[in-house]
């Protein structure tokens, strides 16, 4: 009588369902280079584990947990009972992947391959690649390690048969550190290394590849493109690639996935809205225009346009003739402002900040003189220096500056409601901590909590109505600026 939980049908959908399972468990603990045999073996005893747990899962028994939880371990089990002998073809120890021996692949030799003979040259290349894609720096290399990697490099991807003895392998790994490491320093303790490694008598041991970025740095970087808006789904999928390409085949991302070289994350689901979309071109470029002139000094010429009703851009024009009007601008910051790119400077003859939008900006162009050379503009035209020189504050500006307006700010005070203790998170998303609590007013309710802001006064009146529910603006000119405005909304919607 069978002992099954689920009925072969069950058993069958579970088992076609989660096949996957058994691939990715061999690549997480066996690496992905060995040979058929030892793969088929491997699968075959993976499968058999995953079909006894398809069998046998019962979720009312198995206390919530779900059915991949629940067969990974019997998978992970079962491939860690497979003999020690196939262990070791497998080249396993540690979370260390050891390369696997010449006469594991020879075999599989391909048709299409013809052997053929290396070079000194051409060797330390493929050396370096191999231990680029063997090593880190949790990873390192023995030199026979590396004989190994780079005979079964060479043949799997050339049919090159080729064995250096150990004396010219030894050489030729001399002359790479030589060359990568500081000062022609071959010192494995040198501060400025590209290839680390002990040296123990004259021998070195223990050889590993320092990769351009460390792993956290190459999580944040894939991340970054990942949820940027200014990319397409293809230009991600191309600049993630692009990125693993430098890592070792130890290194694994969330977002990716090796085998079909795509991203896991759905690229889509953070919609690049500003990717060639805005300003009849490339934000992207645009940026990189506008820090160009800023970084140079120089004048911009554009245009700035809006939305028509069918959704297109149409530059503003003169009043007089109807031309497209063509704005010249010396920036001289570039700040992203709720999800928008602006672009912050002063016309000749002003000394009034002006923001752009840049994604509203068109035909971006450095202004040159006649002979093409781009013009430099170094009159500051404000007495405020802190606004073009480092010590520039610009979370403080924008705070200031809410909704990006031009207007003069000045200290404003308000009352916040904090009744449930969560008053204070619409005064961070606006003001961040750029806001100043005030002792409590005499007459205040315990649960509102008076703050000083400082912001344009007109901004203020939006920004109050917005959260009319949540805050009360003391300042009497505003007040009476919010009174009209609620006047002009009551005629409105009376």
């Amino acid at each position: 009588m069978s002992d099954m939980k689920n009925s072969p049908e069950e058993a069958e959908r579970l088992y076609s369902e989660n096949v996957q399972l058994v691939d990715y468990w061999i690549r997480r603990d066996y690496g992905t280079v060995m040979s058929s045999i030892v793969a088929d073996e491997l699968y075959s005893e993976g499968c058999r584990a995953l079909m006894k747990a398809a069998e046998n899962f019962d979720p009312e028994n198995e206390t919530g947990a779900k059915f991949t939880t629940y067969a990974s371990e019997w998978i992970k089990r079962s491939l860690r009972g497979v003999s020690k002998a196939t262990r070791r073809k497998t080249g396993t120890k540690g979370d260390t992947v050891r390369p696997p021996k010449p006469d594991e692949y020879l075999h599989e030799k391909t048709a299409d391959q013809e052997t053929g003979k290396n070079d000194a040259t051409r060797r330390a290349l493929q050396v370096l690649e191999v231990m680029r894609m063997w090593s880190d720096e949790k990873h390192s290399l023995t030199q026979q390690d590396i004989i190994d990697w780079h005979s079964a490099y060479c043949y799997i991807k050339h049919g090159l048969v080729d064995s250096p003895d150990r004396r010219t392998m030894s050489s030729t790994i001399t002359s790479i550190i030589t060359e990568l490491n500081a000062s022609g320093n071959i010192d494995g303790n040198s501060n400025a290394q590209r290839i680390r490694y002990t040296e123990s008598n004259g021998k070195i041991s223990e050889l590993a590849y320092v990769h351009l970025f460390e792993k956290g740095e190459m999580d944040s970087l894939i991340e970054a493109v990942c949820f940027s808006d200014m990319l397409t789904a293809e230009e991600k999928n191309a600049l993630v690639a692009k990125i693993f390409s430098t890592a070792s085949e130890y290194y694994e991302s969330p977002f990716w996935d090796r085998d079909d070289q795509k991203i896991l994350f759905n690229p889509v689901t953070v919609h690049g809205r500003l990717s060639k979309r805005y300003g009849g071109g490339d934000i992207a470029a645009h940026n990189s225009m506008v820090q160009r002139a800023i970084a140079g000094k120089n004048l911009i010429s554009f245009k700035f346009n809006h939305y028509t009703e069918d959704g297109a851009l149409e530059p503003n024009r003169k009043a007089d003739t109807d031309e497209p009007r063509i704005y010249t601008l010396r920036p001289y910051h570039l700040v992203v402002y709720h999800d928008n790119y602006y672009c912050l400077g002063f016309h000749q003859g002003s000394e009034n900040v002006f923001h752009y939008r840049v994604d509203l900006m068109s035909d971006i162009e450095i202004v040159c003189d006649e002979d093409g050379k781009p013009l430099k503009e170094k009159t500051v035209p404000v007495d405020d220096y802190t606004f073009v020189n480092d010590f520039w504050n610009p979370e403080s500006y924008m705070a200031e500056h809410i909704y990006m307006a031009y207007g003069k700010p000045r200290d404003i005070r308000i009352r916040v409601d904090n009744r449930d203790g969560k008053g204070f998170t619409s005064l961070h998303d606006w003001f961040g901590d750029h806001y100043r609590v005030v002792h409590r007013l005499e007459g205040d309710d315990p649960g509102y909590i008076t703050v000083e802001v400082k912001a344009d006064p007109a901004m203020i009146v939006h920004w109050a109505m917005q959260y009319s529910g949540l805050v009360e603006v003391l300042d009497s000119e505003v007040r009476a600026m919010i009174r009209d405005e609620l006047e002009m909304m009551r005629k409105k919607y009376e």
